[in-house]
């Protein structure tokens, strides 16, 4: 197996993973039972994921496929390296689930929160995907440290915040009287329309070795963009022992 196909396969893999992590956590309760186990499978999970993103940058600019496409100056990709590399080099909390969120920053455990959540449809008639809401005052507080420091242009800061609206999170919370410290977006619609960046130029490159691989390219090449221009918001309380 090509590095290239090992990549995709890891990715695919991964995915599956943070599928299985969500689904514990939310529909299957552990989240009521272990909060703290059920947010570390999810944050584990979803390090592997963006983890996989990087290895499959560096496999295909190996490949001689790093302008195609151009990951930092495609925003869809660009967003997932910078998350990647901020769990990486422990910058900004590592960009934390609103389940460390909450434990890190609630006075006491077990009280509700009101979180505004940021969502991302996707265009698909009736499609969605789960979700994984990430806080966006880790991400911006990354955005806002020196280039040098944090490892990420400005050019490509700018680019992140354009792609995910990001002007509009203020109002947001505004709206519904909240800090925008506490505004969250769901990640899995962006790891979709990143997964949907790289693989027109996979197809026929990598060898398919799992139903995984298989299915998840195969979703990638037909799923509609999640829409970040018109996302849906909505406030919700939370509260996790």
């Amino acid at each position: 197996m090509s590095p290239l196909s090992h990549s995709f396969e890891d990715l695919a893999q991964s995915l599956r993973i943070l599928l299985e992590a969500n689904f514990s956590a939310e529909r299957g309760g552990l989240l009521r039972v272990d909060r703290a186990e059920a947010a570390g499978n999810v944050e584990s999970a979803l390090t592997g994921v963006l983890n996989a993103f990087h290895s499959l940058y560096d496999a295909m600019s190996k490949a001689g496929l790093q302008s195609e496409p151009a990951w930092y100056a495609t925003p869809e990709l660009a967003t997932m390296l910078v998350l990647r590399n901020a769990r990486h080099h422990n910058h900004a909390h590592k960009i934390r689930t609103v389940y460390n969120y909450y434990a890190h920053e609630t006075e006491k455990l077990g009280e509700f929160e009101h979180y505004v959540f940021v969502d991302f449809p996707v265009e698909d008639n009736g499609g969605d995907t789960f979700d994984v809401y990430l806080s966006w005052n880790d991400l911006e507080s990354l955005l806002l440290m020196p280039a040098k420091e944090a490892a990420v242009k400005a050019e490509t800061a700018d680019a992140v915040r354009k792609y995910l609206r990001a002007d509009r999170f203020g109002e947001y919370a505004s709206a519904a009287r909240l800090s925008p410290s506490r505004v969250m977006f769901n990640v899995v619609p962006l790891i979709a329309n990143a997964g949907c960046k790289v693989a027109r130029h996979l197809t026929g490159k990598i060898d398919i070795r799992s139903t995984e691989a298989e299915s998840f390219l195969r979703l990638f090449n037909v799923l509609g963009q999640a829409d970040t221009e018109k996302p849906e918001v909505y406030i919700r309380a939370v509260a996790w022992n």
